[in-house]
C-alpha cells in the first residue's frame, strides 16, 4: 500500500473498501493456493494458469474502464501523475511483492532463510506467472536480478500518501477480530510494522502496539522458525507439513463460511470503477471476536522460549562457576 500511483487505480476499485476487502484478499490467496498447487496446476489449463489468465483480463478490464472514465471527467485520474493504470511498472512491483520482497524481507524478518535452490525455485515459479500474468520477465531472469529490481522499487516507487493510509488501515481493520485467528489490530499492526519497519508504517499512519504485541509477534517467529526448521530437516516431514498446509489454507479460505463459502472466485469485473467509487476510511462492519487463537498461541511460544534461554543460562552459570571452582 506504500506505492503512491497504484493505490490510485486500487482506491477506484472500491475492492479495499472495510466492507468487502477482507473477501478481496481471500480471492488473491485462492489465486496463490491455485498457482503453487502442483506442477499440473501451473501449465496451461490447470487452475493456476486459468486464475492467472482471469487475473490479467480483469486488470485489463480495470485498466480500460479507469482510462475511459478518465477521458470523460477531467481529474478523476491523473494519467501523466500517475500513468496509466496496472501499467507494466505496477506489474513488476506485484509480481515483486509475492516473490522477492519475501524472500529477502518478510521471510528474513521472521528467522526464516531460504537455500540458493530455494531462491531460484521461487522467482522462477513467479516468473512464470508474470509472463502469463503479461508483465515483462526480463528483470526476473535470476535471483539476483529480482533482488536488484525489489530495491529499485522499494527506493523509488514507495512514497505513501494519504490514499495509501487509507487502504493500509482499512486492511487491518477489515481483519480485525474476523476468524480464523481472531487477531486483534494491535497485534495485526505489530505484525505490519515487524515485517515493514517503523518509518514504513509510520507513514502508513498505522497504530504503535504495545510491547506486550511485540513479545507476540517474536513468538510468532519463534513458532515460525521451530515449525520450518523441523520440518525441513526430514525431507518427508517437510513433504508431508506442505501437503497438509496446502489442504488447510484452501478449506480456510475457500471452503469454509468465513471465506469464500465454497464458492471459487472466477476473478469477474465486479468492483467496478466509477466516478463516485472512490475507497474512503472505514470501520470493521462484521462482529468482532476477541478470542484470539493466534495471539494465545505466540504467547506460549514467547513463554516457551523465555523459560528455555532462562534454564540455559542457568545450566551454563553453573557449568562456569563449577569450572572455575575446580581450577582456582
Amino acid at each position: 500500500m506504500g506505492a503512491a500511483r497504484v493505490v490510485e487505480t486500487l482506491a477506484r476499485t472500491g475492492g479495499f473498501s472495510t466492507k468487502v476487502a477482507r473477501g478481496r484478499l481471500f480471492e488473491t490467496t485462492q489465486h496463490l493456493l491455485q498457482c503453487t498447487k502442483s506442477v499440473e496446476s501451473i501449465k496451461p489449463g490447470g487452475d493456476g494458469w486459468a486464475s492467472t489468465i482471469r487475473v490479467r483480463l480483469l486488470h485489463a478490464a480495470v485498466r480500460n474502464r479507469i482510462l475511459k472514465l478518465a477521458s470523460t471527467r477531467s481529474g478523476y485520474y491523473d494519467v501523466q501523475a500517475w500513468g496509466i493504470p496496472i501499467n507494466d511498472l505496477d506489474s513488476m512491483g506485484t509480481i515483486v511483492t509475492f516473490s522477492a520482497t519475501l524472500i529477502w524481507l518478510s521471510l528474513p524478518r521472521q528467522g526464516v532463510f531460504l537455500s540458493r535452490q530455494e531462491k531460484a525455485d521461487y522467482v522462477a515459479l513467479w516468473r512464470y506467472i508474470a509472463y502469463v500474468i503479461g508483465c515483462p520477465t526480463d528483470h526476473l531472469e535470476s535471483p539476483d536480478q529480482a533482488r536488484r529490481l525489489m530495491e529499485a522499487l522499494l527506493l523509488y516507487e514507495i512514497h505513501p500518501t494519504e490514499t495509501s493510509k487509507i487502504m493500509a488501515n482499512n486492511v487491518i481493520k477489515c481483519l480485525e477480530g474476523q476468524p480464523p485467528g481472531y487477531a486483534s489490530a494491535d497485534f495485526l499492526s505489530a505484525s505490519a510494522r515487524w515485517l515493514n519497519g517503523s518509518a514504513l508504517s509510520d507513514a502508513l499512519g498505522l497504530m504503535r502496539p504495545s510491547l506486550y504485541y511485540w513479545a507476540l509477534m517474536a513468538g510468532q517467529c519463534i513458532f515460525v522458525c521451530a515449525f520450518s526448521y523441523t520440518n525441513r530437516a526430514v525431507p518427508s516431514w517437510d513433504r508431508k507439513k506442505i501437503d497438509l498446509l496446502k489442504r488447510v489454507f484452501w478449506q480456510v479460505i475457500v471452503d469454509a463460511k468465513y471465506g469464500l463459502k465454497g464458492k471459487e472466485s472466477t476473478f469477474e469485473f465486479k468492483y467496478v470503477p466509477e466516478y463516485t467509487t472512490i475507497t474512503e476510511l472505514g470501520e470493521c462492519v462484521e462482529e468482532k471476536g476477541t478470542n484470539s487463537y493466534v495471539e494465545r498461541r505466540n504467547l506460549k511460544a514467547f513463554l516457551i522460549a523465555v523459560g528455555a534461554m532462562g534454564v540455559g543460562t542457568f545450566v551454563a552459570f553453573k557449568v562456569v562457576s563449577g569450572i572455575v571452582r575446580s581450577i582456582f
